[in-house]
């Protein structure tokens, strides 16, 4: 612990109280929350749709590294009332998700908990300086799977509305029925991995990580991150349009397996690219934030 204090904050020796309410912090963190943690990180590494998060902590540490000498000559001011309560929010989001077997409410309370730990030991500045890398944290913590489901069925009518739109441009006979393609060789079922809900969410994470990286002022920024959701509706519309294609003009296999992971990979990688040009004309086109 004091070793990683270090690392962020310098050389100089923290002062006794500081050191001694990390190691008790962080005895009280392992003993509440270790059963939590391996819960998320086994949803990270068994669920496509949040298997980001596993990079997500790693972005989070180099973030930190990088503002080290900011983070060092901010002052330590801590705001105890601020921290009470964000302490008590966190132990009230915990209880309710455990006694309520919500697991989304329990992962919450760990960025609660954090928030109100930098505010205890260093103040308001400093939550104010790492807010971005604890807005990353929350963004990789699973949604409830009520609202995962009211969001993919939406995405996936969407998505077939629209394969069927563009592949009767391509004048290619195709009746829809729900989220249903028939065509003449085979019947595509537009299911939840084939919404966009997986490329919806990573890509809202990660143009907040490009926004934060970014120079541009607070609403441009807001601007990319908003754009991120009908860029990734969109590419994935295109997918199934593409995979509609292929299945008619080649072959049936090329929509499975192996061929249907590579669509959904080209897919992803064409998104990123639109984001990563409409970074580069808001860069180039608008003005930046002074001294960034």
């Amino acid at each position: 612990m004091n070793v990683t204090m270090r690392v962020f904050f310098g050389e100089k020796k923290l002062p006794a109280t500081v050191a001694a309410y990390c190691l008790l912090l962080a005895l009280l963190f392992v003993w509440l929350y270790g059963h939590t943690l391996h819960g998320l990180f086994d949803d990270w590494w068994n669920d496509p749709d949040y298997s980001y998060g596993l990079a997500v902590p790693l972005v989070v540490i180099y973030i930190l590294y990088r503002r080290r000498e900011k983070l060092r000559r901010l002052p330590r001011q801590p705001a105890r009332a601020g921290a009470a309560i964000y302490l008590l929010l966190a132990q009230m989001s915990y209880l309710l998700g455990y006694f309520g077997a919500e697991f989304f409410l329990q992962r919450t309370s760990i960025v609660l908990l954090l928030c109100g730990t930098v505010l205890l030991l260093f103040g308001t500045q400093m939550l104010r300086s790492v807010a971005f890398p604890l807005l990353l944290l929350q963004l990789c913590v699973p949604l409830p799977a009520l609202i995962m489901m009211r969001i993919t069925m939406p995405l996936q009518l969407i998505a077939s509305a629209a394969a069927e739109k563009v592949l009767r441009l391509c004048l290619v006979p195709v009746y829809r029925t729900g989220n249903l393609l028939q065509m003449s060789q085979q019947t595509l079922n537009v299911g939840e991995a084939c919404s966009g809900i997986r490329s919806l969410i990573s890509l809202i994470t990660l143009s907040v990580i490009l926004a934060g990286f970014s120079k541009l002022r607070w609403p441009l920024r807001m601007v990319l991150v908003a754009s991120a959701a009908p860029v990734a509706i969109v590419t994935n519309a295109l997918r199934v349009s593409g995979a509609g294609l292929l299945s008619y003009y080649g072959s049936p296999a090329l929509t499975h397996g192996l061929w249907h992971l590579m669509e959904g990979w080209l897919v992803f990688v064409a998104a990123f690219l639109l984001l990563s040009v409409e970074l580069r004309l808001l860069s180039q086109c608008l003005p930046k934030e002074d001294g960034q």
